[in-house]
Protein backbone atom coordinates (compact mmCIF):
# COMPACT_ATOMS: atom_id res chain seq x y z
CA UNK A 1 0.00 0.00 0.00
CA UNK A 2 1.22 3.25 -0.55
CA UNK A 3 0.45 5.98 2.30
CA UNK A 4 0.96 9.55 1.98
CA UNK A 5 4.39 9.87 2.05
CA UNK A 6 5.29 7.09 -0.34
CA UNK A 7 5.29 3.02 -0.60
CA UNK A 8 4.38 0.70 2.61
CA UNK A 9 4.73 -3.17 2.99
CA UNK A 10 0.98 -4.84 3.24
CA UNK A 11 0.44 -5.66 6.79
CA UNK A 12 -0.40 -8.98 5.52
CA UNK A 13 2.18 -11.78 5.62
CA UNK A 14 1.41 -13.31 2.38
CA UNK A 15 0.81 -10.96 -0.91
CA UNK A 16 -2.96 -10.71 -2.39
CA UNK A 17 -3.58 -11.47 -5.74
CA UNK A 18 -2.27 -8.65 -6.59
CA UNK A 19 1.03 -9.20 -5.02
CA UNK A 20 1.46 -12.37 -6.56
CA UNK A 21 2.07 -10.82 -9.67
CA UNK A 22 4.55 -8.32 -8.68
CA UNK A 23 2.28 -5.58 -7.86
CA UNK A 24 2.39 -3.78 -5.13
CA UNK A 25 -1.33 -3.20 -3.48
CA UNK A 26 -2.00 0.99 -3.51
CA UNK A 27 -4.46 3.39 -2.88
CA UNK A 28 -2.94 5.70 -4.13
CA UNK A 29 -1.06 4.25 -7.12
CA UNK A 30 -1.63 6.41 -10.12
CA UNK A 31 -0.60 9.67 -9.07
CA UNK A 32 1.75 8.95 -6.38
CA UNK A 33 3.64 6.09 -8.01
CA UNK A 34 3.52 8.56 -11.65
CA UNK A 35 5.06 11.41 -9.47
CA UNK A 36 7.90 9.11 -7.69
CA UNK A 37 8.41 7.50 -11.22
CA UNK A 38 9.09 11.16 -12.54
CA UNK A 39 10.82 12.23 -9.99
CA UNK A 40 13.19 9.42 -10.04
CA UNK A 41 13.66 10.04 -13.82
CA UNK A 42 14.51 14.00 -12.87
CA UNK A 43 17.03 12.64 -10.32
CA UNK A 44 18.83 10.26 -12.37
CA UNK A 45 19.04 12.74 -15.19
CA UNK A 46 20.97 15.67 -12.96
CA UNK A 47 22.45 12.55 -11.65
CA UNK A 48 24.63 10.90 -14.54
CA UNK A 49 24.52 14.89 -16.22
CA UNK A 50 26.67 15.84 -13.39
CA UNK A 51 29.08 12.97 -13.67
CA UNK A 52 29.49 13.62 -17.50
CA UNK A 53 30.53 17.08 -16.92
CA UNK A 54 32.93 16.62 -14.45
CA UNK A 55 34.85 13.68 -16.80
CA UNK A 56 35.99 16.77 -19.15
CA UNK A 57 36.54 17.00 -23.22
CA UNK A 58 38.63 14.68 -23.76
CA UNK A 59 38.24 11.46 -25.82
CA UNK A 60 40.55 9.18 -23.69
CA UNK A 61 37.83 9.78 -21.17
CA UNK A 62 35.20 7.96 -23.11
CA UNK A 63 35.93 5.05 -21.19
CA UNK A 64 36.16 6.35 -17.68
CA UNK A 65 32.80 8.14 -18.56
CA UNK A 66 30.73 5.23 -19.72
CA UNK A 67 32.04 3.33 -16.74
CA UNK A 68 31.46 6.15 -14.02
CA UNK A 69 27.97 7.44 -15.49
CA UNK A 70 26.63 3.64 -15.57
CA UNK A 71 28.53 2.56 -12.22
CA UNK A 72 26.86 5.74 -10.41
CA UNK A 73 23.65 5.17 -11.85
CA UNK A 74 23.56 1.29 -10.71
CA UNK A 75 25.35 2.43 -7.33
CA UNK A 76 22.46 5.14 -6.46
CA UNK A 77 19.70 2.84 -7.76
CA UNK A 78 20.87 0.41 -5.73
CA UNK A 79 21.38 2.76 -2.85
CA UNK A 80 17.28 4.13 -3.33
CA UNK A 81 15.95 0.76 -3.23
CA UNK A 82 18.09 -0.50 -0.10
CA UNK A 83 16.73 2.75 1.87
CA UNK A 84 13.20 2.54 1.16
CA UNK A 85 13.43 -1.36 1.74
CA UNK A 86 15.10 -0.36 5.23
CA UNK A 87 12.50 1.87 5.96
CA UNK A 88 9.64 -0.17 4.99
CA UNK A 89 10.83 -3.01 7.29
CA UNK A 90 10.89 -0.61 10.13
CA UNK A 91 7.87 0.62 9.29
CA UNK A 92 6.25 -2.54 8.74
CA UNK A 93 7.92 -4.03 11.44
CA UNK A 94 9.18 -7.20 9.67
CA UNK A 95 10.90 -8.15 6.68
CA UNK A 96 10.14 -7.66 3.77
CA UNK A 97 8.80 -10.23 0.85
CA UNK A 98 10.84 -11.12 -2.26
CA UNK A 99 8.17 -9.71 -4.30
CA UNK A 100 7.68 -6.63 -2.41
CA UNK A 101 11.75 -6.05 -2.48
CA UNK A 102 10.87 -6.38 -6.43
CA UNK A 103 8.42 -3.77 -6.90
CA UNK A 104 10.67 -1.51 -4.85
CA UNK A 105 13.31 -2.10 -7.24
CA UNK A 106 11.00 -1.32 -9.91
CA UNK A 107 9.36 1.72 -8.76
CA UNK A 108 13.09 2.81 -8.98
CA UNK A 109 13.83 1.76 -12.14
CA UNK A 110 12.89 5.20 -14.29
CA UNK A 111 16.55 6.43 -12.19
CA UNK A 112 18.58 3.86 -13.65
CA UNK A 113 16.83 4.22 -17.21
CA UNK A 114 17.11 7.94 -16.80
CA UNK A 115 21.21 7.73 -18.06
CA UNK A 116 20.25 5.50 -20.88
CA UNK A 117 20.54 8.19 -23.48
CA UNK A 118 23.81 9.73 -21.85
CA UNK A 119 25.26 6.87 -22.14
CA UNK A 120 24.19 5.77 -25.44
CA UNK A 121 26.17 9.52 -26.83
CA UNK A 122 29.40 8.42 -24.92
CA UNK A 123 29.19 4.34 -26.14
CA UNK A 124 28.72 6.02 -30.16
CA UNK A 125 31.79 8.58 -29.28
CA UNK A 126 33.54 5.85 -28.12
CA UNK A 127 32.68 3.59 -31.30
CA UNK A 128 33.69 6.72 -33.59
CA UNK A 129 29.90 6.99 -34.90
CA UNK A 130 30.24 10.81 -33.41
CA UNK A 131 33.15 12.66 -32.97
CA UNK A 132 35.23 11.40 -29.97
CA UNK A 133 36.25 14.53 -29.24
CA UNK A 134 32.42 16.07 -28.78
CA UNK A 135 30.75 13.14 -27.75
CA UNK A 136 31.01 14.15 -23.79
CA UNK A 137 29.87 17.73 -24.54
CA UNK A 138 27.22 16.32 -26.47
CA UNK A 139 26.22 13.88 -24.10
CA UNK A 140 26.04 17.01 -21.40
CA UNK A 141 23.60 18.63 -24.15
CA UNK A 142 21.25 15.55 -23.84
CA UNK A 143 21.12 15.87 -19.95
CA UNK A 144 20.15 19.56 -19.88
CA UNK A 145 18.33 19.02 -22.92
CA UNK A 146 16.24 16.29 -20.89
CA UNK A 147 15.89 18.37 -18.16
CA UNK A 148 14.46 21.16 -20.49
CA UNK A 149 11.79 18.55 -21.58
CA UNK A 150 10.44 18.02 -18.65
CA UNK A 151 9.83 21.03 -17.60
CA UNK A 152 8.60 21.82 -20.76
CA UNK A 153 5.92 18.90 -21.04
CA UNK A 154 4.73 19.45 -17.45
CA UNK A 155 4.45 22.85 -18.22
CA UNK A 156 2.16 22.27 -21.42
CA UNK A 157 0.42 19.12 -19.18
CA UNK A 158 -1.20 21.77 -16.78
CA UNK A 159 -1.90 23.61 -19.56
CA UNK A 160 0.14 26.56 -18.81
CA UNK A 161 0.25 29.96 -20.95
CA UNK A 162 3.14 29.51 -23.72
CA UNK A 163 5.52 32.06 -21.07
CA UNK A 164 4.55 30.06 -18.31
CA UNK A 165 5.80 26.64 -20.06
CA UNK A 166 8.90 28.48 -21.03
CA UNK A 167 9.90 29.56 -17.55
CA UNK A 168 8.65 26.12 -16.10
CA UNK A 169 11.45 24.22 -18.56
CA UNK A 170 14.09 26.89 -17.83
CA UNK A 171 13.68 26.26 -14.25
CA UNK A 172 13.77 22.74 -15.00
CA UNK A 173 17.05 23.30 -17.33
CA UNK A 174 18.55 25.47 -14.46
CA UNK A 175 19.72 22.46 -12.82
CA UNK A 176 21.84 21.30 -15.54
CA UNK A 177 22.46 24.76 -16.35
CA UNK A 178 23.78 25.24 -12.88
CA UNK A 179 26.41 21.73 -13.41
CA UNK A 180 27.47 23.04 -16.67
CA UNK A 181 28.29 26.52 -14.80
CA UNK A 182 30.03 25.19 -11.87
CA UNK A 183 32.32 22.95 -14.43
CA UNK A 184 33.17 26.55 -16.11
CA UNK A 185 33.81 28.30 -12.86
CA UNK A 186 36.18 25.41 -11.95
CA UNK A 187 38.12 24.46 -14.98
Amino acid sequence: MTGRHGWHPTPADEPDEAGRDGQVPDEEAPVELAVHRLAGAIYGTILATTVVVTIGNHPENLDRALVLVAGTSVVFWMAHVYARGLAARVVARRSLHRWELWALARSEWPMLQSSWPILLVLALGRLDVIDPQRSIDVATAVGIGALFTYGYVIGRQEGLSWPRVALNALVSGSFGLAILFLKVLVH
